[in-house]
């Protein structure tokens, strides 16, 4: 577990914020005694982490000197903000992912950082054809899809790991976090409420890594106190076939749901109708870029997050559980 006294009166600059895991983070680290500094878009609504003690300064991703301006006094930079988008629109991925990252590390060195964290993700580690948990050292092999995503959260992770000298670097890689309090309504997030509300007959897929949004959050605190500079660190949960996940959502729901294995090719040609049809303000249900991966298996090995940083993630079930509660209960709107 993180050092309480190490946060304790402790400056820390982040951004994504506003994002599920972002928020998580903030609030662990105000109750755990740092003064947080969320740097945020113009118009993003930032009531409830102002309502936690987090101080909110508009300094977005493309505006490097106010970004400086606001870390300016700050010890850790936690970079979290980034397009969470599985759509096909390369050049937007690649202005928030990748130049975003290089505006948001610029502005470290600027205020005189100490430390970078880079929070990137499971897509920039790779997948595989088989079900094998991979690890750090696994060479990433998912350009060929052509997945904007996933290629600029590589992109971003190497350039950050390119850096040398002050702020020294760390990067973290979550895989699918759920969770509750997820008032960004996260991709599984969305899924699990889709299901539990009988919305989701179908899935379709390989297997996944799933890990609770506040593991993740205590990760990210490990990675900033103990990792070593310049590494990568995953911080994943339990390896599962969707068909085991399904079967997890429909047991913490209480009642049975029909859960049909779709064919990945019926899979694809859905998501290929889907997006030529009007984008709705709703997140889609496939996306032509998701489907090219869920031929894939993505399994990972959080083992060297637990040796050198004391991460310890929290059984699925449990995480579902609370998960179900939030969803469900207190936020059926």
């Amino acid at each position: 577990m993180y050092t309480e006294n190490y946060w304790s009166g402790r400056t820390v600059t982040m951004t994504g914020a506003t994002g599920f895991i972002g928020y998580h983070l903030a609030k662990r680290l105000a109750v755990s005694g740092a003064r947080v500094v969320a740097l945020v878009r113009s118009g993003s609504i930032f009531n409830r982490l102002r309502g936690i003690g987090i101080d909110c300064v508009v300094a977005p991703l493309d505006q490097t000197s106010a970004m400086a301006n606001a870390a300016t006094g700050s010890d850790l930079f936690f970079h979290l903000a980034g397009a969470v988008d599985f759509g096909n629109d390369l050049a937007k991925c690649r202005h928030v992912n990748v130049d975003g990252t290089g505006n948001a590390l610029q502005a470290a060195k600027a205020a005189g950082v100490r430390r970078f964290i880079q929070v990137s993700s499971i897509v920039a580690v790779g997948a595989d054809q088989t079900p094998n948990a991979l690890d750090e050292t696994a060479t990433w092999n998912l350009s060929r899809y052509r997945v904007p995503y996933a290629t600029t959260k590589r992109q971003a992770e190497e350039l950050v790991l390119q850096h040398s000298g002050q702020p020294e670097v760390v990067v973290a890689n979550p895989s699918c976090v759920i969770g509750p309090e997820d008032f960004a309504h996260s991709e599984f997030g969305t899924i699990c409420k889709r299901f539990w509300r009988g919305r989701m007959p179908f899935y379709s897929g390989k297997g996944n890594n799933f890990v609770d949004v506040r593991d993740v959050a205590a990760g990210l605190m490990l990675a900033a106190e103990k990792g070593r500079a310049g590494e990568r660190y995953i911080l994943g949960g339990e390896n599962l076939t969707y068909a085991e996940f399904f079967r997890m959502l429909a047991r913490v729901g209480g009642r049975w749901r029909l859960r049909m294995r779709m064919p990945l090719v019926l899979v694809r040609l859905s998501a290929l109708i889907a997006d030529q049809l009007p984008r709705k303000k709703s997140r889609p249900y496939l996306t032509r870029a998701q489907a090219r991966l869920l031929g894939l298996w993505f399994y990972f090995d959080s083992s060297k997050a637990k040796r050198e940083l004391g991460y310890a993630p929290r059984p699925v079930a449990e995480s579902l559980v609370d998960s179900h509660e939030f969803w469900m209960h207190k936020n059926a709107a």
